[in-house]
């Protein structure tokens, strides 16, 4: 790896597909690059669970060697986790003391409270993979950006917790562990999806985006920028496989091969998909897959309703994920739903030709990654430059108290040459006045 440019690997352990970005970023953080990425089929994880660890650790272990060289060997990666155990709470803490300046620790506190009320004893039994503290309040009403450094005695706030249990995070660190590489961070899978689609404007003013998987979908709901809400549940694009193979009696790799060439358009002039030597009615399919995502629909609207939200999301539904390829599935969110909805592609990157849906999540670990290295290197400049100051401060401040010190023995020698001039001369007059008394007698 070249001196200059900070280097990052991206994972995302997809139901269907592993998929590992590697890229880069100049150390002056000016320019930023995928230099390859890599998609596998996945093994030994079924609904975000994972249920063959060493045949999961055999299918990352292909991508890895696809991925590395021997000039640039993978020892480090992050990844974005997901699955049903996904929970999220929101709880108002509140914390009172004598009047005084908030510090940060104060700020800490008010976590740890809200780590009591959600988590209990169990604390240490749960992962948090994301956190939000908002509506900041100090001695009133009013919400205040920034508390630290203002001076009151009742701070308080909503403090928005996304966690899953430990142990399920646990073994996937040990299936990565198991290739021989350290977990560098851990991000929530919906969170990394949103990272790698939603430009700044469409979360400040209110969304809900969905990820529509393979095995499952994920929903969180932005505001302001933040993430307020999410929730995710097992049902995704290996559902319309799995109905599409019982109703229409196929193999389940018949019922995929179908599901592709809808993506693709690949439809017959008389508006069938041809499966072997059979074909079938494009409108038998589109049914069986609209049975389907009304099943969707109404995890998206319980979802929105529960966060409380709703009414509130100016920009409407974005849609993500690779069962949004899947031709009708995105019209009908929007008819059913009443809320704006769209599809919206990752982010593009320099080195990434023709992301699909399905890629969010693993473009968006990379590029939380990165931002977090950018926001460290202004953080330490920051750091510097304060301690810059305290020592040109300290700096000034020494050579006006030597100034000063200078000054004083300029005077203190002054006044000594005074002393001594008048020594002198007093001593002088003391010995006219003897000689002139001696003289006398």
């Amino acid at each position: 790896m070249k001196d200059d440019v900070i280097r990052k690997v991206a994972l995302d352990i997809g139901n269907n597909k592993i998929k590992l970005l590697v890229g880069e970023m100049s150390s002056d953080f000016e320019k930023i690059a995928v230099t390859d990425y890599v998609k596998t089929k996945s093994n030994g994880i079924s609904k975000s669970l994972i249920e063959n660890p060493e045949t999961l650790a055999e299918a990352l272990k292909e991508a890895i060697s696809k991925a590395e060289s021997v000039e640039s060997p993978i020892t480090k990666l992050s990844l974005a986790l997901g699955g049903p155990g996904i929970c999220s709470a929101t709880v108002n803490v509140k914390s009172s003391f004598p009047e005084k300046e908030i510090e940060k620790i104060d700020m800490d506190n008010l976590l740890k409270q809200a780590k009591r009320q959600i988590f209990g004893s169990k604390e240490g039994q749960y992962r948090i993979l994301y956190k939000e503290i908002y509506n900041k309040k100090l001695d009133g009403p009013g919400i205040v950006r920034q508390p630290i450094g203002m001076v009151g005695k009742e701070l308080q706030a909503d403090i928005h917790l996304i966690y899953v249990e430990e142990a399920y995070v646990q073994k996937f660190i040990q299936v990565v562990n198991k290739v021989g590489i350290d977990v560098d961070r851990i991000y929530l899978n919906s969170y990394a999806s949103a990272k790698g689609t939603l430009d700044e404007e469409t979360k400040k003013m209110g969304v809900a985006h969905v990820d529509i998987g393979y095995g499952s979908t994920s929903i969180i709901i932005l505001k302001y920028g933040k993430v307020l809400y999410a929730k995710t549940k097992p049902i995704g694009e290996m559902h319309y496989v799995s109905d599409l193979s019982i109703i229409l009696k196929i193999p389940k790799e018949g019922a995929e091969e179908i599901l592709n060439k809808l993506k693709n358009k690949q439809i017959e002039a008389d508006n069938t998909i041809r499966y072997g030597a059979k074909k079938i009615l494009l409108r038998e399919i589109k049914d069986i897959i609209l049975a389907r995502t009304d099943d969707i629909i109404d995890f998206i609207s319980s979802t929105i309703d529960e966060s409380g939200f709703n009414g509130h999301l100016a920009k409407g539904i974005v849609l993500t994920g690779g069962a949004v390829e899947i031709e009708g599935v995105s019209e009908q969110i929007a008819s059913r739903s009443g809320y704006l909805t769209r599809k919206m592609l990752p982010i593009p990157l320099k080195g990434l030709k023709d992301a699909f849906y399905s890629d969010a999540v693993a473009i968006g670990v990379f590029l939380e990654d990165m931002e977090r290295e950018y926001k460290a290197y202004i953080e330490e400049n920051r750091q510097a430059a304060a301690k810059e100051k305290i020592k040109e401060e300290t700096t000034l401040n020494n050579k006006i108290i030597d100034k000063k010190m200078d000054r004083k023995e300029e005077i203190d020698n002054f006044l000594g040459e005074i002393e001594e001039r008048e020594s002198k001369k007093e001593e002088s007059n003391f010995k006219k006045f003897i000689k002139w008394f001696g003289e006398l007698f």
